[in-house]
């Protein structure tokens, strides 16, 4: 059900134009503009018009209308809203990445939303993936930097128990489940480290009760981000990888029972997956650009569909939302919507990755520059807050290379940005103490 860097020039398509034959990802655009902390999370719909849409600015925005137009429903100061999904149109949840305020609950459709206080103790520190099954079951597992938990409510969020999964993993970031009893979930095992843990991948048939592992990673430094199943028995993951430069994702076609390694495109950050079908699906980034496949994942090519991919919602084989810098649709109507079509960087201004990545305390900044103008390096934590500001000044065309200590910060993931006139690109670093 729910189910980079390369960037595109958004060209509006009007009512005028023909309406495409084929489905094809297009830029809503009247749809939430980008936030401060870079993207939009998660995206969820209950039907084809009616959706949710949260990000990293403590914002939950909804549309009734397809993505034509959209409303804020909720605005939390200093609180990065990870995940959201609803049981129905009135029934939802959004978790955040801040335990304080982990979790929130709507029973009339996002008109308002209120903090669920009653989760029990050990309380996760963050809630990543969320998933609703059977109308009444809501599972929500967290977070990616550990510990690993698992929480759950069985009566529409009436009551919750929390399940800890020490015993089973370090962190944990997705889940997906069939029925009530049957699913899986997804992270890392190993000594409680982004660049250290394994990807694991584990399933229950009991609620949860158990857990069995399905696929333990043999790459330190790699976590399971996010798991799609377009059909009941082939299903993918997404692997986000912290070192080395080979890239990989899992894939199924015995309802999990056993995974297989494809590789993919090397040193790409893998986050949000999506799949229409069994064979054609996306795969979308920090890294690069969005990716598509036609065949189940043995090949890749480069995709239109946005940048920053985090999370893709797919209806059906011809209809599917994506949220990362903004909100995109797959589909054939061409009325209200903007065409993605490939774009070229003014003067090939570029942004690479850091280096060292991870790094501890100092790491460098490489970009070039094929204009003359003011220049906005900043460095952003995971709640969107300004840690740094490395440079704001005017420079002229050309190749930089800015050294940048973080021995004031502490670990974790950061995000660094570069704007100079229409450019503007987001990257991850890792600090590791």
């Amino acid at each position: 059900m729910r189910l980079g860097f390369t960037h595109f020039l958004l060209v509006c398509a009007f009512a005028s134009l023909a309406e495409a034959q084929t489905p094809i990802w297009r830029l809503l655009p009247n749809s939430p503009p980008q936030p401060s902390v870079a993207r939009h999370d998660d995206v969820y719909f209950v039907s084809p018009s009616r959706g949710w849409v949260v990000n990293g600015a403590g914002k939950i925005y909804r549309t009734t209308n397809g993505g034509a137009s959209w409303e804020t429903q909720l605005s939390l100061s200093s609180t990065y809203i990870r995940s959201v999904a609803f049981a129905d149109s009135l029934h939802g949840w959004a978790g955040t990445l801040v335990q304080a305020r982990l979790l929130y609950a709507t029973t009339d459709g996002g008109l308002n939303w209120n903090q669920v206080l009653n989760i029990p103790n050990p309380l996760p520190t963050g809630i990543c993936g969320l998933w609703t099954v059977e109308d009444s079951v809501v599972y929500g597992s967290g977070k990616y930097s550990g510990p690993a938990s698992l929480i759950k409510s069985t009566d529409l969020g009436a009551t919750w128990t929390t399940l800890d999964m020490s015993a089973y993993a370090s962190a944990l970031v997705d889940c997906y489940f069939f029925t009530r009893d049957s699913g899986f979930v997804i992270g890392a095992r190993g000594p409680g480290a982004l660049t250290t843990d394994s990807l694991v991948v584990l399933a229950t048939t009991d609620g949860g009760q158990s857990w069995s592992t399905r696929f333990l990673g043999t790459r330190a430094g790699e976590l399971g981000w996010k798991i799609v199943f377009p059909t009941p028995s082939t299903g993918y993951v997404s692997i986000e990888a912290f070192t080395g430069t080979s890239r990989y994702l899992l894939k199924t076609t015995d309802r999990g029972w056993s995974w297989i390694e494809e590789q993919f495109i090397d040193e790409y950050d893998a986050q949000g997956i999506g799949f229409a079908t069994e064979t054609k699906g996306w795969i979308g980034g920090w890294t690069g650009s969005t990716y598509e496949t036609t065949d189940g994942g043995w090949s890749w090519h480069s995709a239109a569909v946005g940048s920053l991919i985090n999370s893709f919602h797919m209806l059906s084989d011809t209809l599917g939302y994506a949220v990362g810098r903004r909100v995109y649709k797959f589909s054939s109507d061409s009325t209200t919507v903007a065409v993605l079509a490939p774009f070229t960087l003014p003067g090939q201004t570029t942004l690479e990755q850091n280096y060292p990545n991870p790094f501890n305390p100092e790491t460098h900044f490489r970009f070039r520059l094929g204009i003359v103008g003011i220049v906005s390096l900043r460095v952003y934590d995971i709640l969107g807050r300004v840690v740094a500001e490395v440079m704001r000044e005017a420079k002229p065309a050309g190749s930089y290379d800015i050294p940048w200590d973080a021995s004031g910060l502490t670990s974790g993931v950061y995000y660094y940005r570069l704007r100079v006139g229409d450019f503007d690109m987001t990257r991850k670093l890792v600090l590791v103490r």
